[in-house]
């Protein structure tokens, strides 16, 4: 390039500069006057919308189907949010899947009488010490555990007010 081409390159960048250094400066004196833009002299007051969404706390009372149906219409909270990642931890290797929870007895049989006289039994096992009770209605496992039911291949227990199932488990292996 040349001197003069040079030089009229470099004056046609300052011309810019200068030219956006004045904008920014007109800009900024307009903002600052007070008198440029007018301030609203009327006041406005909001009122709620009557479709407006509101609490799930708010609505009354009613069966919980229709609570359930309700909270679809309530916006979610912060914590629903969280759900996903405490759900899905990042830092869990792929794959992961929760442990199953470990079940405090099984059953192993149940013996019912054929005669009206002898109640009927059930055989459990303990997982966590492998220990075999043999049991009847009414007969507590241990100071939670209750034996409400012996039918054949099942039996229910009951345990801090909630009652459990446990069913004969079928098939030549036994699952563990």
């Amino acid at each position: 390039m040349s001197e003069t081409h040079t030089h009229s390159l470099n004056r046609r960048v300052r011309e810019i500069l200068l030219a956006g250094a004045l904008l920014s400066l007109a800009i900024f004196l307009v903002a600052r006057s007070p008198s440029f833009l007018p301030l609203p002299t009327e006041t406005f007051t909001l009122k709620e919308a009557p479709n407006s969404l509101r609490r799930l706390d708010e609505f009354p009372t009613h069966t919980p189907s229709d609570i359930h149906l309700q909270s679809y219409i309530v916006p979610p909270t912060q914590s629903d949010f969280y759900r996903t990642i405490i759900d899905n931890n990042l830092f869990r290797p792929l794959g992961w899947t929760p442990p199953r929870p470990v079940e405090p007895y099984r059953l192993l049989g149940t013996i019912l009488p054929r005669d009206g006289h002898t109640p009927p039994q059930a055989i459990l096992q303990a997982t966590a010490t492998n220990k075999t009770h043999i049991v009847t209605i009414g007969d507590k496992l241990n100071a939670d555990t209750k034996v409400v039911e012996i039918q054949s291949k099942q039996v229910r227990l009951e345990a801090a007010g909630q009652q459990k199932t446990l069913h004969l488990k079928r098939g030549f292996l036994r699952r563990r």
